[in-house]
């Protein structure tokens, strides 16, 4: 049995809206990416909503960055270095303030690790 098409449209556009809102928070919050969330929400907009895409991709704050993801296949220099900053600055705290097991400790250091080896294996756009 297939999907209806507006019950298909309708859960891409609440998606999107969803994702839009994550990566919101993602660029406020250290520790919750901001990109992997524009994507999935450029993917679920482009399916439902040629209006809500064209806002993503013109929007003041999410535009450049998910610009130049799909444009460019990279990430402007200096927004991985904030990236990689405040993934490690937060879970540095974690780590000495919050964390009471060691091997969570460890745990939290070996996804810093991995988030810093995602981030620095995307081209760098100097600009």
């Amino acid at each position: 049995m297939a999907i209806p098409l507006n019950l298909m449209r309708i859960f891409y556009l609440i998606l999107g809206i969803l994702c839009v809102i994550l990566a919101g928070l993602g660029i406020l919050l250290p520790g919750l990416p901001a990109t992997p969330f524009l994507l999935l929400a450029s993917f679920s907009f482009a399916r439902s909503s040629k209006r809500m895409h064209d806002w993503l991709t013109n929007n003041r704050v999410f535009g450049p960055i998910l610009m130049d993801f799909l444009d460019r296949k990279g990430i402007r220099l200096h927004i991985k270095i904030i990236s990689i900053a405040m993934m490690w600055g937060m879970m540095l705290v974690s780590v000495f303030f919050f964390i009471e097991k060691d091997i969570i400790k460890y745990i939290a250091v070996g996804g810093g690790l991995i988030g810093t080896i995602a981030v620095l294996r995307f081209k760098t756009i100097r600009s």
